[in-house]
Parts: C-alpha cells; structure tokens; sequence
C-alpha cells in the first residue's frame, strides 16, 4: 500500500470514527434523562411529574416537590421489594398510592383507560406518574392528562409519547398510541372538537374492545391491590413449607 493510500484509509478511518463518537454522544444526549435520572421529567410544572420506579428517590421527590399523590402503571404485588418500599414510603409521607398496572405492549382495554382517567380527574395534585421505564406507560397517562385536564386534542396531546422519555412505538409499545388515534379519528367522522367529558363518554361507549361498555362498576382507590386468591394460597403454602423445614 502507498503511503498516500494509507493517509487516505487513516483519514476514512478518522472520519468514520468522528462520526459513530457523534453519533453515540447524540443518543447519550437524548436519552440523558432516561439513562442517568431515572427519566425524571415534569408534565405540568407543580402539578404532574414523569418518571420510571422511583426507588430511593421517592422521598427526596414528595419533600421537594410536594407530590400528594402517586399512579403507579407499573403494578406490582406486597410480596415485591420495590413495591412493598414505594408504599412504605409513600405512607410515610401521608401521599396516596394508586395502583392501575396497564401492558407495555398490550391495547389498554376500557376499564384501564377509565380507571386511569378517573384518578388524574380525581387524585390529589401535585401527583407523580411512573411504570417501570417512564417510557410507554407513563407517556399513555401523560397523553391522558394533558386531553382531561388541559383540553388538548389527542394529536397534541400525543406528545407525551417522547424520545426524550425513551419511548420507541415499535415492537409492542405502539399499541398504546391506539387509543388516542382511534379517538382523533371518531373526532374527524363526527366532526366534533375534542372536550375532556367526549373523550371519557367516547372510552366509555364507542371505544373497541371486550369489556363491558358504560362507566366503570367500582371507582379507583388509594392503596395496595390485594393479593389474588391463587398468589395468597400459593404465599401459604411457602410459609407453611418453610416453618415445617424449620421444625425439622
């Protein structure tokens, strides 16, 4: 190889490497929030707050923030660590812990989507919205909120689907962009503007799916789901099994 050949592959080589740095410390940048702060971000600044599991940091947000109320999209169970210190903390600081587990990667059925419209009409502000990654989840109730609470239509109020927050619609998360599209769609058909109280009758009455149509049959409340009948019975078992080791 001659010496001007091999100047030239060492410049390629150069170029190419300046280019993937760029490029890697783009994707750094965009997704600092998800990657170093536990994609943390503020909806509506002392009103709504975003996040994914808070952990440790639940405390120093309520004391900071003011957060009188927490959804948690996640679920979860008592018999989880991290749920069971989420509500630990969140009794210890007298917030109100709502539990609505909603898919990543399933079309949100109607009781889902009217139990979480119920809570941000419903809960104590300022509140916190978190899943597991703040990614999808969250920025579906985000969405939510800012059609219920701030009147925004469903394009505008798409935008709490963010790449800033880490949300890619592929693979699965797409499907809880229906919703809103579907309901942007029915808008556009009937020629009617968006107002929070259509969108709830629309979930309500017109939104496809299984379960039974109407409002929902019990409201939302504060405080741990209960265990299943088959988790608790399984729990039992285990207790049982563990106590008969110990008495041998």
């Amino acid at each position: 190889m001659t010496t001007d050949a091999w100047q030239g592959r060492r410049h390629r080589i150069r170029v190419t490497l300046a280019g993937l740095a760029v490029l890697v410390a783009g994707v750094v940048w965009t997704l600092r929030v998800p990657l170093f702060a536990r994609n943390f971000g503020v909806v509506e600044p002392g009103q709504v707050y975003r996040s994914a599991q808070p952990d440790g940091e639940l405390g120093a947000w309520i004391e900071v923030r003011g957060i009188k109320s927490i959804l948690n999209l996640r679920g979860g169970a008592p018999t989880d660590r991290f749920y069971r210190e989420e509500l630990r903390t969140a009794n210890e600081h007298g917030v109100l812990f709502y539990d609505i587990p909603l898919s990543a990667t399933r079309r949100p059925c109607r009781r889902e989507l009217l139990a979480v419209a119920e809570v941000l009409e419903k809960a104590p502000y300022p509140l916190l919205i978190h899943c597991k990654q703040g990614a999808d989840r969250t920025g579906l109730a985000t969405s939510m909120y800012y059609m219920l609470r701030r009147n925004e239509g469903p394009v505008e109020a798409e935008r709490g689907f963010s790449l800033e927050h880490a949300h890619l619609p592929m693979f699965g998360p797409e499907r809880l962009h229906e919703p809103l599209d579907e309901y942007a769609d029915w808008l556009k058909a009937e020629g009617a503007p968006h107002t929070p109280e259509r969108f709830r009758e629309w979930v309500a009455w017109v939104y496809r799916d299984g379960d039974p149509v109407g409002p929902l049959a019990k409201s939302p409340r504060p405080g741990p789901r209960p265990l299943s009948p088959r988790r608790r019975a399984q729990l039992q078992a285990e207790r049982t099994e563990a106590e008969a080791e110990l008495r041998k």
